[in-house]
């Protein structure tokens, strides 16, 4: 697997960038860096922003339609 496979697959287990960075031992800024690549991919979405909660509906999508960042760890999203 590479770094992008491994930054996708840790957070969606719900870690935050810094999180993940210490967990596959890399500098905050390469996994941002490859949430970023994951996002332009459109493998991964930003939810619209909310300023009162950092999760604005529950995901209830088809599996071809991107996992928002956002919604990775909860257990209301699909898998």
């Amino acid at each position: 697997m590479s770094v992008l496979d491994d930054v996708l697959r840790v957070t969606r287990t719900g870690a935050t960038p810094a999180a993940a960075a210490r967990t596959l031992g890399v500098d905050e800024g390469l996994v941002l860096a490859a949430l970023d690549h994951w996002e332009r991919r459109g493998t991964l979405t930003r939810p619209p922003a909310r300023a009162d909660s950092s999760c604005s509906t529950c995901v209830a999508t088809t599996p071809d339609v991107p996992l928002p960042l956002a919604c990775t760890g909860c257990p209301l999203a699909r898998r």
